[in-house]
């Protein structure tokens, strides 16, 4: 009995040191707050309303269900509900992500604050998606298949300029990401 215990004790502890060192992503990491005030939150699934009353003013309508705010964040909604989240060269020192990447970083930078579980590293891209089902983050060879439900996808991608910063920084599920809708 006392071995079969210990046993199972030890596969527990090496199931759980297996796993991502960071636990994944979750519907929190799809966020992003004003720079000094971690009250001002903008988060995947937040109402419209609600993700208005911290970006300001109603934001002015690019295309489809994407708008732009003030500050260079840029928010698309599905059925009046976040979907997914862009910061721009403009949100540098304003907004942030709920991790602390802003626009203006390196792709070390990134990597610091999300870790190697990168879907790509490409010269001016890195993308990370997350299947919040499996728990699993996604191989490039993964990303083309097809999920039963892709808002259970969480993608972070972050493009770089020529000098290596980030640009554009985009929260989202890989339904939007992919569709736009």
């Amino acid at each position: 009995m006392r071995k079969g215990t210990i046993t199972l004790l030890f596969l527990v502890l090496l199931l759980t040191a297996c796993g991502s060192s960071d636990g994944g992503f979750s519907t929190k990491d799809l966020a992003i707050q004003k720079v000094g005030d971690d009250q001002a939150v903008v988060r995947y699934g937040m109402s419209r309303v609600d993700a208005e009353s911290i970006l300001g003013e109603e934001g002015e309508l690019e295309s489809g269900n994407s708008f732009s705010y003030s500050s260079g964040v840029k928010v698309m909604y599905r059925e009046d509900k976040v979907a997914g989240i862009y910061l721009t060269e403009e949100s540098e020192g304003a907004y942030e992500t709920a991790a602390g990447l802003s626009s203006g970083m390196n792709n070390d930078d990134v990597k610091k604050i999300y870790g190697d579980h990168y879907l790509s590293d490409l010269e001016n891209n890195l993308d990370y998606a997350y299947d919040s089902d499996s728990g699993q983050y996604l191989k490039e060879t993964e990303w083309a298949k097809k999920f039963e439900d892709d808002t259970k996808i969480y993608l972070i991608s972050v493009i770089f300029d020529g000098q290596g910063s980030a640009r554009t920084i985009m929260l989202t599920d890989r339904q939007m990401a992919l569709t736009f809708r």
